[in-house]
């Protein structure tokens, strides 16, 4: 028997390729995974506790691998989700997202 083949969506916020189980519908139409929603709701949380407990939605690392004392996220708002990064990541991200920052008072401060 031939291989079967899985279908596969692509997670619009983290732009990974997931099996449709892992996909959530929202209002409107918009899907996202199950790992970028969990990331979603530890940023909110964070930003209503003060107190980060997740992990950089980057590079997945947990506040106790970032070992800051004075720990310093990044926060990103992006299609109606929060992310929080690392700043190490962040340092990379926000090139990339020329599109989002480019036309802004932050992206033309950095040369985007």
């Amino acid at each position: 028997m031939p291989g079967l083949l899985l279908g596969r969506v692509i997670c619009p916020y983290c732009t990974k390729s997931r099996h449709p189980d892992e996909m959530l519908h929202q209002k409107a139409g918009v899907r996202l995974c199950l790992e970028c929603q969990r990331r979603h709701e530890e940023a909110v949380e964070a930003l209503t506790s003060g107190n980060f407990r997740g992990e950089c939605s980057e590079c997945g690392k947990t506040a106790e691998q970032l070992g800051e004392q004075n720990l310093q996220m990044a926060v990103h708002y992006e299609n109606g989700k929060y992310r929080l990064i690392c700043m190490a990541c962040n340092l990379a991200y926000v090139p990339k997202r020329k599109e989002l920052y480019g036309d802004t008072e932050f992206g033309r401060a950095l040369g985007l």
